[in-house]
């Protein structure tokens, strides 16, 4: 059976040509370089290596994690400048997920998540975005975050999302650092 005139348009917009390979395999190779560096008992990824590495933790707490994020150039809307919706979901995700397990460990993965987006033109090539991660509570084996966006320095809202992890059941909560005690059972 022949392609038809429509599958055979798709295909040609579809194809990837040997530069654009080239420059993607280039990419991977430097996002690889630098997560096998940072953290070599990971499994190194194109995304890890250029969107996530510009997260800076500035506290953690059991059940709350406050990071800065610096907008890069190459992770904006080419139509709209500002910061790419695909990236404020991955933010989220992976910011909801460490607060969850900063106060009950053990989660598997994310069920369901939901990210509104109130004004993304708050987050531009160079802003840098205040993020808080809380832990709403557990049911179960599931756990629900409450992650928010916000422009460092106007404080107006980029996004908010919300998160849904199942896993292991829930472990006692961390606590602080100045009053954990350590205790061996040699």
């Amino acid at each position: 059976m022949a392609d038809s005139p429509g599958l055979a348009r798709a295909h040609d917009v579809l194809r990837v040509s040997a530069d654009n390979r080239a420059r993607v395999d280039a990419l991977s190779s430097a996002a690889s370089a630098y997560v096998s560096a940072a953290s070599p008992h990971l499994s190194p990824s194109f995304f890890e290596g250029f969107a996530l590495r510009r997260i800076r933790v500035l506290s953690v707490h059991p059940g709350i994690i406050h990071c800065s994020y610096h907008v890069p150039p190459s992770l904006t809307d080419s139509s709209t400048g500002c910061l790419a919706a695909g990236v404020v979901v991955a933010l989220v995700d992976e910011i909801g997920y460490a607060a969850a397990i900063s106060h009950a460990q053990n989660f598997k993965v994310s069920v369901d998540m939901s990210v509104a987006f109130p004004d993304l033109s708050q987050a531009r090539a160079g802003d840098r975005l205040s993020i808080t991660a809380r832990v709403l509570g557990h049911k179960g084996a599931y756990s629900g975050t409450h992650v928010l966006l916000t422009n460092a320095s106007t404080g107006n809202v980029v996004a908010e999302g919300r998160h849904s992890i199942f896993g292991n059941l829930k472990k006692a909560p961390l606590k602080p650092a100045a009053t954990t005690s350590l205790k061996s059972n040699l």
